[in-house]
């Protein structure tokens, strides 16, 4: 039987240099992938100190040192064997692992592109030894003096490989990969001591320390603008959520790690942000650090070659698990933050002093025209009608915003949070001036009474709806009309308040809507309503896909900007406010108020430096 052929070269076994050169191309990428499979090595061998030293973004040199149990003298030239570890031993092993590394190609891949010098003392052992190696040749192995531990030292990375070299980044694009290996390192290992040194020079270090406390430190956060969240069960999870209004402009700050690895898997980071959905502005991130530890059956961790990917056997359920967990942390730990101004709650508000009266001035930010509230009108649940303004903000007529009598009941006879700031006045018809006993709260008034519309659809449940004597007709387009209409929406849409019919190809009649919407722009809020039901992801439940649509539907319904309110309603709707869960963010995640401290106000007039 011929051998089969390719043009005129004959099937052959590649050699073991060959071999190794490509296996490092799966595994070596870049200096920073060779930090990470050194990093896991020393995590394995017990190590509780560790020191990293690198030169030229680690083109030119890595070393790790590590204080683990280290490798006996004779089994040195096995480290650098393909397939040789210490970690496995059968195929069953691969579904129970309780290390970071197990194939044993690091060393070897490494090895062959590199000049590796890998020198070890075992434990208690009165003679080190050391191991040289050049291009995947050992060249000597003799016996050196005992150190603790194992340091493995790489210089050249790639130097006989011209082809991997030069897709190699410049050297500070190296080494700011490097030094984020080393963070995500520092993130999930605060029982090692940690040291990262940059041409001889210490630029990171890290003593053992807890885990939250480490990450905060490693994120550059304060804790108090940070939770800890620990979870057990079927699955367990421990994890840093940083504070929503600490959000950032990339995804670069969510770290998964699943059975202590760093993974990058797309299914946590979407449950990461469906747990911040509400307190996170669109387009905008949160930072967190989320460790996850399944059963090992219930997860595959060999699907990637440098392990940054793993499989679950039930997507949904870990979805499910990390989202709702970090929702139930936000919803017990996160309330408002204002300091409440001392009162006497006791006596009556009307017989307090007041500051301002209903007739209030208001002061126009472009213009600084004044003009009078009127008489205001008795609404309990006031909704604009108007469309919001931006830039020239002319004065209007005040309505009035009345707190529900829930509410209302639980401002007396104790201190407060909302209800108990001091109302100065209003700016530009859009932002609320109050005070409290460390400086100047600034409240978002549209902001604030979208959260408030929020948490009461949620509460109701069912939207009380108004038909329509004459249906409004809109055009949308053929997918639209689609996901409206659809039978498995019908219940829902009807519970939320709207009736929605097909007139034609693109043509959709609106039948009913909330009560508590305006008969302005159905359209906008129709069409986000599309969009929210069509980006819901796989393992949405169908309470977030309602979430989204509550959010839509408060945020439509809300005082406008550039609406002027009378003292007794910016009053209402603070007090409002008080049974709003997450109440300093509006159901889209932008902040409710912005404090002002008495110490930033004196360095703003230079009364302070």
């Amino acid at each position: 039987m011929n051998l089969p052929q390719i043009g005129s070269v004959p099937i052959q076994i590649l050699d073991d240099n060959t071999i190794n050169k490509i296996a490092a191309g799966e595994v070596i990428e870049r200096p920073a992938s060779a930090l990470k499979e050194l990093l896991e090595n020393a995590v394995d061998s017990g190590a509780t100190r560790i020191e990293v030293h690198f030169e030229e973004g680690g083109k030119n040199l890595i070393r790790v040192t590590d204080n683990g149990s280290g490798i006996p003298s004779d089994e040195l030239p096995l480290a650098l064997q393909r397939h040789g570890t210490s970690k496995i031993s059968k195929i069953e092993d691969l579904f129970s692992l309780s290390t970071m590394g197990f194939r044993g190609e690091a060393l070897a891949s490494l090895g062959a592109v590199s000049e590796l010098t890998l020198t070890s003392t075992l434990a208690g052992a009165a003679r080190g030894g050391q191991l040289k190696c050049n291009g995947g040749r050992i060249e000597s192995v003799r016996p050196v003096a005992p150190l603790d531990g194992t340091a493995i030292e790489i210089k050249n990375l790639f130097y006989n490989v011209p082809a991997r070299q030069k897709f190699l980044k410049s050297t500070s694009g190296e080494t700011a990969a490097l030094k984020k290996v080393f963070k995500t390192f520092a993130l999930i290992h605060p029982e090692i001591a940690l040291t990262l040194k940059q041409e001889g020079k210490n630029i990171s270090f890290y003593p053992t320390q807890d885990f939250f406390k480490r990450v905060c430190e490693v994120l550059d956060v304060s804790k108090k603008d940070a939770f800890h969240l620990s979870a057990s069960g079927e699955f367990s999870m421990e994890a840093v959520l940083v504070h929503p209004k600490l959000n950032i402009a990339t995804q670069g700050g969510v770290f998964v790690f699943v059975q202590g690895r760093p993974v990058q898997d797309k299914l946590i980071n979407q449950a990461v942000m469906e747990g911040y959905r509400n307190l996170v502005m669109d387009h905008q991130y949160p930072q967190a650090v989320i460790s996850l530890k399944v059963p090992p059956e219930f997860v595959d961790v060999n699907v990637h070659p440098a392990k940054l990917q793993v499989k679950f056997q039930s997507p949904s359920l870990v979805f499910r698990f990390v989202s709702s967990e970090i929702k139930k942390l936000f919803s017990e730990k996160l309330e408002t933050e204002i300091n409440p101004v001392k009162m006497d709650f006791f006596t009556p508000m009307e017989f307090q002093p007041q500051l301002l009266n209903d007739n209030v001035t208001q002061y126009n930010q472009k213009s600084f025209e004044t003009s009078k509230a009127q008489e205001p009108v008795q609404v309990a649940e006031y909704i604009s009608t108007q469309p919001e303004i931006t830039n020239s903000r002319p004065a209007t007529t005040s309505a009035t915003f009345t707190p529900t009598p829930a509410a209302a009941a639980a401002v007396p006879a104790q201190a407060a949070t909302w209800s108990g700031l001091q109302v100065i006045g209003q700016f530009a018809n859009t932002y609320i001036i109050t005070q409290s006993q460390k400086g100047l709260i600034l409240i978002d008034q549209h902001a604030a009474h979208e959260r408030v519309l929020f948490e009461r659809l949620k509460n109701r449940g069912i939207i009380e709806k108004q038909q329509a004597l004459i249906p409004e007709i809109i055009e949308l387009e053929p997918w639209q009309i689609e996901v409206l209409t659809q039978n498995q929406w019908a219940e829902t849409f009807d519970k939320l308040g709207f009736g929605f019919h097909q007139r034609g190809p693109q043509a959709l009649a609106i039948t009913a809507r909330p009560a508590f919407l305006t008969d302005a722009g159905m359209k906008p809020l129709v069409e986000r309503l599309c969009e929210q039901i069509s980006e819901a992801g796989a393992h949405s439940s169908m309470e977030d896909v309602i979430n989204n649509v509550w959010a839509s539907m408060s945020c439509h319904g809300a005082i406008r900007a550039g609406k002027v309110m009378s003292p007794s309603e910016m009053k209402a709707l603070l007090t409002e406010m008080e049974e709003s869960s997450f109440s300093s963010f509006c159901p889209h995640g932008r902040p409710v108020s912005v404090q002002l401290s008495l110490n930033d106000l004196e360095k703003l007039f230079k009364r302070i430096v």
